[in-house]
């Protein structure tokens, strides 16, 4: 398990450095800018979520695949088939993206945003609507390599991609060289370069392969019984994640409806703990991947025991990612806030060391949601994911919203809204995983 997820922990790390640059150098650009880089990227999450995790549960499917080792032939001609239905499938998504781009605008003017804070988001969120389709082909083309267990072609090409990313951040959002100072739309721009880029190294590494050329012309036409198995379980993931995005993005806006400074604190200690949280998301990913190749070949109690070692490596990674950004706020803010003049920092950095101490808790609860999803994901439960998120997330903000108060405490009164929806979520997916497990 730590032979996969250690490799696809450094893949998420390249993702999560993308990101984090993306938001430091906004960040020292302006607070506004940056503040609306956590909007407007969550809400183009809300959109994308369900066709981009719809094609993710590819990678469950070629774990599962995989772990039949009966017939190796038919194997790999229904792994290429799965990839071809992701090709066709992100086609048909299209249209769609343009559309929501066209009419996005008046949702961030809809929340009574700063006019400046309002133009930056919409910005963000219409150039990032670019991004969508390559991330639906790149979850269904490394899905051959990751369901394989074959992670150091992602490790490189996504190395490749961050490192095209932090130069273009620099170059669009700053300017140079003839190119003026783009600010948010550059930060999203270089996004979507880096990751067309990742897409076509992927592809390139498919097409060479000799089981591409044996497959391709028995596979590439639509295939409608397995675009069902990817989008009827696969799209429960993809509204499981539409509802968390949404009810989130709700959130943030919430707190840029309440203090332009709240969520411009916000967004440093959500990009200090996504940075932090690298390890956990790769053993999720590996989580998936061990559990289904071992529930293929091995039934209930492999899998079981899978679980349980996972969920070992889960607290030590949980307790030393929180003890982390308890114990280092400071040095671990400079990193996102020593851009900033003083002035501004002087009205950030101390409600972000506070945001910090609840991230700290929020992670203890949000990696364990994490990894019983991965589980769950593995078997191909992927309702109990939807209920587990669905349910206490409407309890959880509906609360949220009932007591909100309406001053400065708005901040940390939705950040305890978070820590409460991530307990009752992972509550919810264990009892979900052991009533599946006892019937099966």
């Amino acid at each position: 398990m730590l032979a996969v997820a250690v490799p696809l922990a450094a893949t998420v790390g390249c993702f999560a450095i993308t990101l984090f640059t993306d938001r430091t150098l906004l960040m020292w650009y302006g607070p506004t800018s940056s503040a609306a880089s956590v909007s407007a990227g969550n809400l183009y999450w809300a959109v994308a979520c369900i066709p981009v995790t719809t094609m993710g549960f590819i990678t469950p499917l070629v774990a599962l695949a995989m772990g039949d080792r009966r017939n190796r032939g038919a194997t790999f001609g229904r792994v290429w088939s799965l990839l071809w239905q992701c090709v066709w499938l992100t086609i048909a998504s299209v249209p769609l993206f343009a559309l929501i781009g066209w009419f996005s605008p008046q949702l961030f003017e809809a929340f009574g945003h700063e006019p400046d804070l309002a133009t930056n988001e919409s910005q963000y969120f219409r150039t990032l609507l670019l991004v969508a389709p390559a991330s639906m082909l790149e979850a269904g083309l490394t899905a051959f390599f990751v369901g394989r267990r074959v992670t150091t072609p992602i490790l490189r090409s996504n190395i490749a991609s961050a490192i095209l990313n932090v130069g273009l951040d620099f170059w669009l959002i700053f300017g140079g060289l003839g190119i003026p100072a783009l600010g948010v739309f550059g930060a999203a721009l270089a996004t979507a370069l880096s990751m067309w880029f990742k897409v076509a190294v992927f592809a390139f590494l498919l097409v060479r392969l000799k089981s591409f050329g044996r497959h391709r012309l028995a596979v590439w036409r639509p295939n409608r019984k397995l675009i069902a198995e990817i989008v009827v379980p696969g799209s429960a993931l993809g509204l499981q994640q539409l509802v968390r995005s949404s009810l989130f993005s709700f959130v943030l806006l919430i707190i840029g409806s309440a203090s332009v400074t709240g969520l411009a604190a916000t967004s440093a200690a959500l990009s200090l703990y996504q940075l932090l949280s690298i390890p956990a998301i790769g053993l999720a990913t590996a989580v998936t991947v061990v559990v289904g190749q071992g529930f293929a070949s091995g039934g209930t109690n492999l899998a079981k025991k899978v679980m349980r070692q996972a969920s070992v490596i889960g607290v030590v990674v949980a307790i030393a990612i929180a003890a982390v950004m308890l114990a280092f706020p400071g040095p671990l803010l400079q990193i996102l806030l020593g851009g900033l003049d003083p002035i501004e920092r002087s009205e950030i950095e101390p409600l972000a060391i506070i945001l910090l101490r609840y991230a700290a808790v929020y992670c203890l609860v949000d990696v364990a949601s994490l990894l019983l999803g991965a589980a769950a994901k593995g078997i191909g439960q992927t309702f109990i994911l939807l209920t587990a998120t669905a349910i206490p997330g409407v309890i959880a903000v509906g609360w949220g919203w009932w007591y909100s108060p309406s001053d400065e405490l708005a901040v940390t009164h939705w950040w305890s809204v978070l820590i409460v929806w991530a307990t009752l979520q992972a509550t919810t997916i264990v009892f979900g995983i052991r009533r599946e497990m006892s019937q099966a």
